[in-house]
């Protein structure tokens, strides 16, 4: 924790961007059956609390790093896990605009993101990220299970 300062991390940024894509084309051009309109908990705590946590993983993932490793990308299992969660969800994404939007589906995309913001930050030894991204975890599948119940 004493080594992390600000800074700009390009493999955070690529982790942003990537996850980022699939949620701006939906936005732009929303499916014709989208069963994630209006997706949003009725609960303000869980609603508020998810974008807090989510837009402060953005710009921690961004904007954090650990000192001298600035310019790198890391390597290993956790920056692979981090990729796959990112190619899974856009397979998912894939999947909705085929208008294939079983539950599995729709908390496979709730998931996904997490996990990948969560192996990032540990990838990159910034550990306060994978702490925010398990806590966004809980808040975001709060909101699914609102909109999605399993049961």
């Amino acid at each position: 924790m004493k080594n992390l300062r600000i800074g700009f991390s390009l493999f955070g940024l690529i982790i942003v961007a990537l996850q980022a894509l699939p949620n701006i084309i939906w936005a732009i051009f929303p499916p014709s059956v989208n069963a994630l309109s209006g997706n949003a908990s009725k609960i303000l705590f869980i609603e508020y609390g998810e974008h807090i946590l989510g837009v402060s993983i953005v710009v921690m993932l961004i904007f954090l790093v650990v000192k001298g490793r600035e310019r790198t990308i890391p390597r290993g299992a956790f920056t692979y896990v981090s990729l796959g969660a990112i190619a899974l969800y856009w397979l998912c994404w894939v999947l909705y605009y085929c208008a294939v939007q079983p539950t599995p589906v729709i908390y496979a995309m709730v998931a996904l993101p997490p996990i990948a913001f969560c192996c990032a930050g540990v990838a990159e030894r910034v550990y306060p990220i994978a702490a925010a991204s398990i806590l966004f975890l809980v808040f975001h599948l709060a909101v699914a299970m609102e909109n999605f119940p399993i049961f």
